[in-house]
Formats: structure tokens, C-alpha cells, sequence
């Protein structure tokens, strides 16, 4: 049964179940999900229609190993390049946009994770589990975040998170806290478990529908003990540590998650035309001399400037990709320069692939807007994923020229891990 429409009650979660099996390689998992993909865009609508994804696909998707790249490489997670996963988002996207989505912002806690100490977080992740163990939800600004002041040993936390992606399958939530009611570059984070808070029953968008990403509520304040506790200070400390001891993660910070996840919208756009083409040897063109759409010039017009920009923001995206995974083999670090760099890579894979999903859904004729047809699915789900605040087109590349332009400024997110990574 579908959740109700427009309420805003507690949401039920996922509970422990076996443990998963070791990580499998790249390959292996990109072909488990090239053979899971007919499941996939079976259950769009029904993931649509219950604003999040289901359980069994959850538990199907486990099967393929996806999961293992939601759980930091330390803990026995997979350690994969930037082009592995790249590709990995694409075949996962090329099946269902909002289940892609998903998967991709759970492994923000790969991340996140190395702001705590090893005794904090190693639960979390060694417990028995499917699907991602943890969500995180981090805000640039107070409307996202939740608020914490200080008490002995630990913190009082408070609030609301909304766009939670990911809450309703995890055991733990990583959650981005104010500290000063006036300083908004005092901020923290938290690692509480999800008998902490509620999720409320508010998604209800029309694109990315299925990805569940409601509000997580700390009602009452909850006490969070040191060790559950980090700040910008402490990840930059860890991290270092880590990089040390040879086991930080690879380098690029959320600049690296903003690129890999570019493959979900490369991913759509490849469905997209799939789509578009096995129909146009039975559509007809009304008011055309044409009989039918394979044979109009048009749709040869169409086809093809559609297949170019999805080739485009590929060679983008895979050298963005590559670019990253020199990083790593050179034992760099990402530079605020290449963050402005990725992002607007990102940024712009999103608004390309959305734009040819568009173009083929309008070339579609009036029978694609019914619900039963994907196109129009497919278009909504890219198109709100080029809506992300760190997809913005404007924004992306208004930054990426002024950089190129040789004018210096500082991004004024308070994101702890942007500020940090």
C-alpha cells in the first residue's frame, strides 16, 4: 500500500536483517544492475506512487552489491575510482532516476563518517544491515539544519532536516547543526540513531518523487554524548590522521560525490532515448506528410542533437572522473579551485541530459503525458535533480567563469563538510 497523500505522520523504517556479503567489484555490480534493469523501471511508478522506494527493491538491490558503496572503505565498504562509480550511477539511473538518487546521497556517510572516532561510528556500519546504513542531512543554511547547544560531556540537539534522502532505510542519520544563534559559520554535526527522531510523511514533489527525502524531527531535545559529536575542526584533525595512517578516503570531498552522481542523469538520459526510439516506427505525425515519426526529418533532426549532448556530458563527466582519480594516484588533494571545477562539470551533465530528455519527451506528442508512459517520468526526475542546489546551472557557472576570470571570492556555503574537505 501507498503512503498517504499530503499527511504528516511518523514514517515506519527499515529494521536489522542479515548481514550483507563482501564487497563485489564494479563490473559485477553494474551487470547485476543491467540485469536487475526491467525491475527497475517496472517499480518507477510504484516508487513514485509511494514517494519512496520500496522495500523489496531495497532488498533486490542489496543482492547486487550496490550497497557497499554507501559504507566507508575502513569498515569493509567498497573503495571504488571515481569512474567506477561513475558508471555504476549511470546503470542504476538508466534503470530508475529516484532509486539512483537515493543510493547516491546515502553514500555521503562515507564522508561523513570520518568526522567521529573509529569507536563511534565502527557500529554503525559492522552491524547487520540492508541497504545504506546511515543518511545525512546537511544544510547551508538554518531552515536545514538543526540547532545544538552545549552541555557536560556531550550536546543538546534540536530541530528540523528536511530532504532527508535515504532516512526512511537507515539505521543512523549524520545530521548538521548551528551552534550560535547569531555566527553561521559555528557549526557541527551530530550522529544519532533512528530511534532519536520521527520522519515525517511530507514528500511530495513532482519530480525525484520516489527518493522518500521527508523531514527528519528531533522534537524534544536529545542528548548527544562528545564521542557522537564533531565539528570542522575535528573532521580536518581525523582526516589528517587518516591520510597518515594511508586509510583517508580518496580525495575530492563532495566535490568527488557531486561528480560521480552526474552518472544518474547521464544514466536517465540514455533510458530517455531509448524510449523515444522504440516508438517511432509506430507513431504517426498528425498534420504531417509523414507516416510515421521514423520517417521525418525532424526526428533525424531531434535524434541526433539529442545523442550529442548525451555524448557531451559524458566526455565531461568521465573527465571529471579521470581528473579525480589522478588525484588519488598522485596522493593529492582537491583544491578549492577544482570544487568550483566539479561542480560546474556536475552542474552542467545535469542541465544537458535534462534538456535532451526534454527535447525527446515535447517530440513525443501528446500521448506522453500520461502517467503510464516513462518519458515524462524520466524528464520530471532529471530536470529535479538539475534543481539541486549544487547543480545549479546559473550559480555553477557564474562561479566557474568568475574563477576563470581571475576574480577571487569565497562560496558562502556553511556545509560542514564543503567548509572542510
Amino acid at each position: 500500500m501507498g503512503l498517504p497523500m499530503g499527511s504528516a505522520h511518523e514514517l515506519t523504517t527499515a529494521s536489522y536483517r542479515p548481514a550483507a556479503t563482501a564487497p563485489a567489484g564494479a563490473e559485477t555490480i553494474v551487470d547485476r544492475l543491467v540485469g536487475m534493469r526491467a525491475w527497475l523501471r517496472d517499480m518507477q511508478l510504484e516508487s513514485e506512487r509511494q514517494r519512496r522506494v520500496p522495500q523489496a527493491t531495497v532488498e533486490r538491490l542489496a543482492e547486487t552489491g550496490l550497497y557497499a558503496i554507501t559504507v566507508p572503505a575502513r569498515f569493509g565498504g567498497a573503495d571504488f575510482s571515481a569512474r567506477e562509480l561513475l558508471r555504476i550511477y549511470e546503470a542504476a539511473g538508466r534503470g530508475c532516476g529516484s532509486t539512483a538518487w537515493t543510493v547516491w546521497a546515502s553514500s555521503g556517510g562515507n564522508q561523513w563518517s570520518t568526522a567521529f572516532p573509529e569507536e563511534a561510528v565502527r557500529p554503525v556500519y559492522e552491524a547487520p544491515w540492508i541497504g545504506n546504513r546511515t543518511c545525512a542531512v546537511g544544510g547551508s543554511s538554518r531552515r536545514l539544519a538543526g540547532a545544538a547547544r552545549r552541555v557536560a560531556n556531550g550536546w543538546m540537539v534540536k530541530g528540523r532536516w528536511p530532504f532527508a534522502t535515504g532516512s526512511l532505510h537507515a539505521s543512523h542519520a549524520y545530521l548538521a547543526v548551528y551552534l550560535d544563534d547569531f555566527d553561521d559559520t559555528n557549526t557541527g554535526m551530530v550522529l544519532v540513531p533512528k530511534a532519536s527522531y520521527r520522519l515525517l510523511d511530507d514528500w511530495d514533489t513532482t519530480g525525484l518523487a520516489g527518493t522518500g527525502s521527508v523531514t527528519l524531527v528531533i522534537e524534544q531535545e536529545l542528548f548527544v554524548p562528545d564521542e557522537r559529536f564533531s565539528s570542522p575542526r575535528l573532521l580536518a584533525e581525523r582526516l589528517s590522521e587518516l591520510k597518515r595512517q594511508g586509510r583517508a578516503p580518496r580525495p575530492g570531498g563532495v566535490g568527488r560525490s557531486i561528480v560521480v552522481g552526474s552518472g544518474n542523469a547521464i544514466g536517465m538520459a540514455e533510458h530517455a532515448l531509448e524510449v523515444f526510439l522504440s516508438n517511432i516506427g509506430r507513431r504517426s505525425l498528425a498534420y504531417s506528410p509523414y507516416a510515421t515519426q521514423k520517417d521525418a526529418p525532424i526526428t533525424h533532426l531531434n535524434v541526433g542533437q539529442v545523442q550529442m549532448q548525451i555524448k557531451s556530458a559524458r566526455c565531461v563527466a568521465e573527465a571529471a572522473a579521470a581528473d579525480l582519480d589522478r588525484l588519488h594516484e598522485a596522493g593529492a588533494d582537491a583544491t578549492p579551485a577544482d570544487f568550483v571545477r566539479y561542480q560546474a562539470d556536475a552542474a552542467f551533465v545535469w542541465d544537458t541530459c535534462a534538456n535532451a530528455i526534454e527535447a525527446l519527451f515535447r517530440a513525443s506528442g501528446a500521448s506522453g503525458i500520461a502517467k503510464t508512459q516513462p518519458l515524462q517520468l524520466i524528464a520530471r526526475n532529471c530536470r529535479a535533480g538539475s534543481l539541486h542546489a549544487a547543480h545549479n546551472i546559473q550559480i555553477c557557472m557564474e562561479n566557474y567563469g568568475r574563477q576563470l576570470c581571475g576574480i577571487q571570492s569565497t562560496l558562502t556555503s556553511t556545509n560542514v563538510l564543503e567548509r572542510s574537505s
